[in-house]
């Protein structure tokens, strides 16, 4: 019987990578998503020996278990994601007049 699969919620960190050939090429570092919206924008992987996590788009990623991941990119292709970079997160103030005029004021 096979294992069913999951939802991105419930892959865990450090799940293996596990490319068509079916061998295991890396690891989970982080799900990157929208829990609150249930929106799954992909993965961040080490793969190797490679320093820096890269970015695996939810679009590759082919099946997902607790403890793996299949996705559709091949080791070399892990090997050559782009690094994965933080979103920048900002918080935007109501404009109720009064941060206009102080930010004028400041020569902001």
């Amino acid at each position: 019987m096979t294992e069913p699969q999951v939802s991105w919620k419930a892959l865990h960190r450090d799940a293996a990578v596990v490319t068509p050939d079916g061998g295991e090429r890396g690891r989970v570092v982080e799900v990157v998503g929208d829990q609150t919206a249930d929106i799954f924008n992909g993965l961040v992987v080490r793969v190797g020996g490679i320093e820096r996590p890269g970015y695996l788009p939810a679009e590759r990623v082919r099946g997902i278990w607790p403890d793996r991941v299949e996705v559709d990119a091949s080791a070399a292709e892990l090997e050559a994601l782009p690094p994965y970079e933080e979103p920048v997160v900002e918080r935007l103030v109501p404009d109720d007049g009064f941060v206009t005029r102080l930010r004028r004021r400041l020569g902001l």
